[in-house]
């Protein structure tokens, strides 16, 4: 009779520490998917942030643009802006902020839904093309073939503080007929011309 309570006990135990197994292993299965779609609505809150900096890279860009055949070069040239340079992924030159007058487009809020965990903000920055005709002395800081590379760079915050960095280049013709059409490389007109890197920090 002892033996069958102490067998009928350890298999009580047994099934409780199994359960108990069973249990701690859906908890964290529910935490790691929490997290997981946290860290992709923050890849997509990053996208859309750096796509929005594009956006306005593009309409300054093009604005500096059309006031003066050699604004392409001022802004390759900023002097001593109030932001760092930035080394992109892939190598190339290194990318200037871009500063036009007294604006500096450097870490730019951006507004996020109500229902959005955290912040966002995109630096923008600018630099010369690889292929520019210009000598190789001065490629990086003149411009020549009226093709410039623009960069996005977005960061996202959660309240947690874990952030995620998107960064986002295109390149972008100035030329074209009577300087007035604005085309980004391959004619695309609405896109991302170049693959987006994105971290997690």
């Amino acid at each position: 009779m002892r033996h069958e309570k102490g067998s009928a006990l350890i298999t009580v135990v047994l099934v409780v520490f199994v359960l108990t197994m069973v249990g701690i292993a859906g908890v964290l299965y529910m935490t790691m998917e929490d997290r997981l779609s946290g860290n992709e609505k923050l890849q997509q809150l990053a996208l859309y942030a750096a796509e929005d900096g594009l956006r306005v890279a593009e309409t300054v860009v093009a604005t500096e643009a059309a006031n003066s055949s050699s604004s392409l070069n001022l802004l390759l040239n900023p002097g001593s802006p109030p932001a760092p340079n930035l080394q992109p992924p892939g190598g190339g030159y290194a990318a200037v902020p871009l500063v036009v007058g007294t604006t500096t487009y450097y870490q730019v809020a951006v507004p996020m839904p109500t229902d959005a965990p955290g912040h966002a903000q995109y630096s923008l920055y600018l630099r010369n093309n690889t292929n520019d005709t210009t000598t190789i002395a001065d490629r990086p800081t003149r411009d020549e073939d009226q093709f410039i590379n623009i960069i996005s760079m977005a960061e996202v915050t959660d309240p947690s503080g874990r952030g995620i960095t998107k960064i986002l280049e295109e390149q972008m013709f100035l030329g074209g007929a009577g300087g007035g059409e604005r085309l980004m490389k391959g004619n695309n007109l609405g896109g991302t011309a170049a693959a987006g890197i994105g971290r997690v920090r």
